[in-house]
């Protein structure tokens, strides 16, 4: 149904939270509204949708940010006893740390809630300095710092290092970052044979050997047709694949 009369103001906003809600929930990049082809699109569904712009996007994320951020304020210092963090440092492709926070705790109903407080920018050199210093001015703004009883990390020895000169804080390794660290390190007593074995796979994958397989079912018309040749070859490759992979891991163990 084309409505024959635009929407009232209250109805647009009502529209555009959803957007919005969109966007952040699907991980969309803002610029999607300004796509032709994604406008073209609202358009057929509802001619009197008026797309808002960018920077009007930003202004209702600034908005829902304000609002929120004191009344998860007030939920952690009226429900936590004490919190977890759980901190990822990166790199962007430009060299511009980032620092991820997320915060956990149980609330007066022994419930799990998980908060991410900020993905903050790091200043380089990033430094175990650098990121303390940036790490305890969040807390700060959250004005719960006190409520911090353990930080989960990699084991980077800059985020590590940042953890361990905080006072009255344990940290925790990532469990998984280490198991990751040590299977690594095992596989590095068989890097040559992985290696050669990847060659021996991609050769088997090379189109030049799949045509010398059409060459030869051409020739010996007995044996199964192309589907299935090449089907022979790739369960061959497989069955090669995880016989190695067995030998790789019983060598390591």
């Amino acid at each position: 149904m084309v409505h024959k009369h635009p929407y009232s103001e209250k109805n647009q906003q009502e529209f555009r939270q959803y957007l919005v809600d969109w966007i952040i929930d699907d991980i969309q990049p803002i610029s999607v509204v300004a796509n032709p082809k994604f406008c073209q699109f609202i358009y057929q569904l509802n001619p009197t949708f008026v797309m808002p712009c960018p920077e009007t996007i930003k202004g209702i994320i600034h908005v829902a940010y304000n609002f929120s951020f004191p009344k998860l304020q007030q939920i952690i210092k009226d429900q936590a006893k004490s919190v977890s963090l759980t901190l990822d440092f990166w790199t962007a492709k430009n060299c511009q740390g980032f620092l991820g926070i997320t915060c956990s705790f149980l609330n007066n109903s022994f419930e799990l809630n998980e908060f991410t407080l900020d993905i903050a920018y790091v200043r380089y050199p990033h430094t175990s300095q650098h990121i303390l210093e940036t790490l305890e001015q969040i807390l700060n703004e959250w004005k719960i710092r006190e409520l911090v009883f353990v930080v989960t990390t990699d084991n980077g020895s800059n985020v590590k290092k940042a953890i361990l000169d905080m006072e009255n804080v344990n940290w925790l390794g990532c469990t998984a970052h280490t198991l990751q660290l040590v299977i690594g390190k095992g596989l590095k007593l068989a890097e040559v044979l992985i290696a050669r074995a990847k060659r021996l796979i991609d050769f088997f994958l090379r189109s030049k050997q799949s045509e010398r397989l059409e060459d030869i079912q051409q020739k010996f018309p007995d044996l199964p047709n192309n589907s299935e040749g090449e089907n022979i070859v790739n369960n061959f490759t497989i069955y090669f694949f995880l016989m190695f992979k067995k030998i790789i891991l019983k060598f390591c163990i």
